[in-house]
């Protein structure tokens, strides 16, 4: 079968490998579509930790289930689903503390820029969910990234109407934006870049120029957010920011920021305004269902996310896509 083999920095090749063999517990599927993601273009442009060469990138798919183990008593049908790149276990101390998403022992689906993966039980049962014909399958591709999304969104702790700034309108920041419009809050979003600003202004989002002349207009206008989300790397941005958290609020680190980063900030906020900084990471079974949940009720609206679909065959063209500013969300069709 044909994969798109990660080789290193800058380096990915269409190979011929072998078609995986399932055991009792797993399901074998024929992928369709596979959204990139911020982690695909930051391993393939720097390198990363999590993924070492050579390996298979890819886990915003999805896919037809063509095989299953004897274990799996599941009629899935010869239709599309999307398909949850990992879950929980449900059973460690992380999960038992309630916070699933840092679950140290999930069950996971390995790179999906390829024909075929295998996928273990548990998610098949738990996170393998039915795209309905209104739902384009390209739109669909969306689920897993907004579910991290709205796991963003509950630890944050907002809750409807309340007015919240996502600071960074890349295509994370845009499916928090979309995510929290679905919500009825209201929602800003800034950046520095005019093609990034107006691809959210046609997600219907309230926007801010965030560059320098724009980011002196806004801190004279003294506003204030009950939650502010900062969906960049740009550290120095908290310290800026926390100010203009409403007394009580959250400041939430939603972007991946370098490992030896540092954090200067002023405990007056954290300490006399009871400010909580939280950070965010990953997503669970419940955010996965509850994500897909928005993107049927509303694919429209996510499918304006969508800047273009290319084939495997083109996959170092879709990566080279993915960091243009003037495009939101890119995705690769594997099979049709």
């Amino acid at each position: 079968m044909k994969a798109a083999i990660y080789k290193g920095i800058g380096k990915i090749e269409i190979d011929d490998i072998s078609k995986p063999v399932i055991q009792a517990d797993e399901g074998l599927v024929k992928i369709g579509m596979v959204g990139v993601c911020g982690t695909d273009i930051k391993t393939f442009n720097k390198g990363h930790h999590m993924f070492k060469p050579p390996c298979i990138l890819g886990h915003e798919f999805t896919g037809e289930i063509v095989e299953k183990g004897a274990s799996v008593d599941y009629d899935f049908g010869d239709t599309s689903y999307v398909i949850a790149p990992y879950i929980e276990c449900g059973k460690c101390e992380m999960c038992q503390k309630g916070v699933p998403e840092l679950c140290s022992k999930k069950h996971w689906v390995e790179g999906a820029f390829t024909e075929y993966v295998k996928v273990p039980l548990e998610i098949l049962k738990r996170a393998t969910l039915k795209i309905p014909d209104h739902v384009p399958e390209s739109t669909a591709t969306l689920t897993e990234p907004l579910a991290c999304a709205i796991h963003g969104i509950d630890k944050a702790r907002i809750t409807p109407e309340d007015r919240v700034l996502v600071v960074g309108s890349g295509p994370m920041g845009l499916l928090l934006g979309n995510a929290l419009k679905n919500m009825k809050c209201e929602t800003y979003i800034s950046d520095i870049d005019e093609n990034r600003l107006s691809m959210a202004e046609n997600c219907g989002l309230k926007t801010i120029d965030f560059s320098e002349s724009g980011f002196e207009s806004f801190k004279n206008s003294d506003p204030r957010f009950d939650s502010i989300i900062l969906a960049n790397d740009r550290k120095e941005l908290v310290d800026s920011l926390l100010p203009f958290v409403h007394p009580g609020g959250t400041f939430e680190l939603f972007g991946g920021m370098s490992r030896d980063a540092v954090l200067e900030i002023d405990p007056y906020f954290i300490h006399y305004k009871e400010i909580d900084l939280v950070g965010a990471f990953g997503f669970s079974e419940k955010d996965f269902k509850k994500a897909f949940g928005f993107i049927t009720s509303d694919p429209d609206s996510f499918s304006k996310l969508i800047s273009k679909v290319w084939d495997l065959e083109n996959i170092v063209e879709a990566f080279k896509d993915a960091t243009d500013k003037t495009k939101a969300k890119i995705v690769v069709k594997v099979s049709s």
